[in-house]
Parts: C-alpha cells; structure tokens; sequence
C-alpha cells in the first residue's frame, strides 16, 4: 500500500523558505509596531495636555505663570498639581526631590515626561519664558532634558497662550529634517511627526 507524505528533503526545503520569509518580514513588522506605539502615544500626550489646559481654563478662566528661575522647581511641582495634574490621571510625581530643576511625572499607560521651568524668555530678554516636557514613551527610559527623537521628544507650554506646542512648531520643514538627523538636535524631530498628522514620515530621518 503506498503511502503520500512529504520526503525529509522537501520538510528541509520548506522550513527553510519559511526561515527566509520570516528573516525577511519579522524585522519590518517590529519596525512598524514601534512606530506605531510611538505615533500613538505622541498623539495622547498632546491630547491629554492639550485637554488639561483646556479644563483648566474653564473652570479659572486663565493660567497664571509667574516669573520664576528655571531652577525654582518648588513653584514648578505647585503649578502643575495646580494647573495640570489634577485633571490627568498619574502614578508618580516627582518634584524636587528629584532634582532641583526638573519636575517628573509618570502616566497610567507606562509614559511620562520631566520638565522645566524657564523664568525669562530664550533671547534672556525680560517677560515669561517657556515651559520645556521632555515626554518619554516609555518612563522608565526618561532622561532629564532629553528629545532623541525616538524615544523621548520635546514640547513647550507658551505661558502667553497656555497652549501646548510642539518644540520647533515655526520652523520650515526642510530645516527640522536637518536637525532631526543631526546628533544632540533633535528638539524639533516632533513637530515632523506632528505635521504628519501623528504619523512618523517616510523620510523621517531616525531609526526605530
């Protein structure tokens, strides 16, 4: 009686095709997943805050910033469980203790940022300065005052409008793409994402 099956040479061909295929996809599918997780809690964090504020206002009518050193980071932690905090939901925060510049807070989903405070405007001349987050995807590789671009990206609050921006909002295009792939400039790579509309461009210039 005979019998069908595969030889142990075909089985050996198979598997190998198979090894080469998933060689070939698995890379591309881990690099779209992380895109992916980064586009989407990028698009949260700015919602989240942008909605904070927004209920802030609504039930004081104004944000008020105060002209303050950025190293004065007692008047930060108050201001963000003042004017921020209290309408996001949060699992640690962490303020001069920490560091005393930075604020650090981490969110629910795993995410987080760390902040400060600048007390005068970026040319030094007299008025209310910016306030910087340095947002992590990922909390627990949150690094003070770091934007890579991967990881961790940089907004600012305008204290004139109490709105939240994307570091680099006013920039031209071209001139983000250059300093998106330049090392220790990657402040603006977000703003590249943004205008995307949260989605990571095909000639975003980092790697994931």
């Amino acid at each position: 009686m005979k019998k069908d099956g595969f030889t142990l040479a075909e089985l050996l061909i198979t598997l190998g095709i198979i090894g080469v295929v998933a060689a070939l996809t698995i890379p591309n599918l881990i690099q779209s997943y992380k895109k992916k997780y980064v586009e989407v809690r990028l698009a949260r964090f700015y919602s989240t805050m942008s909605q904070a504020l927004k209920l802030n206002i609504a039930e004081n009518g104004t944000i008020t910033f105060g002209q303050r050193d950025l190293t004065d980071s007692e008047y930060l932690t108050q201001w963000y469980k003042d004017n921020v905090t209290k309408y996001i939901k949060t699992i640690i925060e962490e303020g001069p203790e920490v560091n005393n510049t930075y604020y650090k807070v981490a969110f629910t989903d795993g995410s987080g940022f760390n902040s400060y405070y600048s007390g005068t405007k970026p040319d030094g001349s007299a008025g209310l300065g910016n306030l910087y987050l340095f947002y992590c995807v990922n909390y627990t590789n949150c690094k003070l005052g770091s934007f890579d671009g991967t990881n961790t990206f940089l907004f600012i609050i305008n204290p004139n409008t109490a709105q939240i921006l994307t570091y680099g909002a006013g920039d031209k295009t071209e001139n983000l793409l250059r300093d998106c792939g330049t090392p220790n400039r990657q402040w603006g790579c977000v703003t590249l994402i943004m205008r995307n509309n949260w989605k990571i461009p095909d000639n975003y210039p980092l790697k994931f």
